[in-house]
């Protein structure tokens, strides 16, 4: 079901760059850690709820020349296919990158994702059966809840070109509502990892 999910968003963001499909500048693959304990208490939520693994793809296109106004990012489409069953998540943005020397660089990003964990779980106090309080506390515990389908994405990577195809990068990205898209749930997710990145 997860795969099903993570390929039509993909699908459906790819369809909205269906202009720029000529113009691909690079893919990248990587793997996270998913909702990383070592975040706790930095950016707000209840951080390890659903620690786990995750792996990556990222399709980036080269900035169109009608983006130039807005120092000209790099649209790009991607998704992350949780390997524990937790959260899964697809969509697309903007990537703003700055070069360091020949060989580092930073990325900025932002988008949307659409998501397939909990927007919210059950109460454990709305129910009296014994059986389904269990489940809903074991949920409370175990499944971030969200308070929104369509979350920001936020993210930032430094990245080192091993030659001119190929480079390595480490990068973090965070995603929620911000109090914009949903709520009052806004439990959040805080990932990190690794990344190898192919350009064209």
């Amino acid at each position: 079901m997860k795969k099903i999910f993570l390929s039509t968003t993909l699908i459906c963001a790819l369809a909205g760059f269906g202009g720029h499909l000529a113009q691909a500048d690079e893919i990248r693959l990587g793997v996270m850690v998913h909702d990383a304990k070592f975040f706790d208490g930095l950016l707000g939520g209840r951080k390890g709820k659903e620690q786990s693994i995750s792996v990556t793809g990222e399709y980036i296109f080269n900035s169109p020349d009608w983006l130039s106004w807005a120092y000209s990012p790099k649209p790009f489409v991607g998704g992350s296919l949780n390997l524990g069953g937790k959260t899964s998540f697809g969509g697309a943005g903007l990537l703003w990158r700055h070069d360091f020397q020949n060989r580092y660089y930073a990325d900025l990003g932002f988008g949307l994702v659409t998501h397939d964990g909990a927007v919210r779980t059950p109460d454990p106090l709305l129910s009296t059966d014994p059986v389904e309080v269990s489940e809903r506390r074991r949920r409370k515990f175990t499944e971030i809840e969200f308070g929104g389908r369509v979350l920001f994405r936020t993210g930032l990577t430094f990245g080192y070109r091993f030659n001119e195809k190929w480079a390595g990068e480490i990068t973090y990205e965070h995603l929620s509502h911000g109090q914009i898209l949903g709520g009052p749930e806004n439990e959040g997710l805080n990932n990190a990892g690794f990344r190898i990145a192919r350009r064209f």
